[in-house]
């Protein structure tokens, strides 16, 4: 099943493979920037500079390369887009 698809179960209120991961898909649904410096940290990934967000919320831009390790299913384009 691959991401869309396994949201789009979800939403029917049908059973998908596993529970979708939503990790930076929205403002709300993100991380707060130092616990993501930890995550990366955790993960043994490079832990340069943590691009924000929203400066108020000081939430993080979620990389493409924690995606990819956590098997995220929803995110948007913000990195492309800052």
């Amino acid at each position: 099943m691959n991401h869309r698809q396994r949201v789009l179960t979800a939403l029917r209120h049908e059973e998908p493979d596993r529970v979708p991961i939503d990790l930076g898909g929205t403002m709300d649904s993100t991380i707060m920037a130092v616990a993501y410096k930890e995550l990366r940290e955790h993960l043994s990934l490079e832990t340069g500079s943590t691009r924000v967000a929203d400066v108020y919320q000081h939430t993080a831009l979620v990389e493409e390369d924690v995606r990819q390790m956590l098997g995220v299913d929803v995110w948007t384009d913000w990195l492309k887009r800052t």
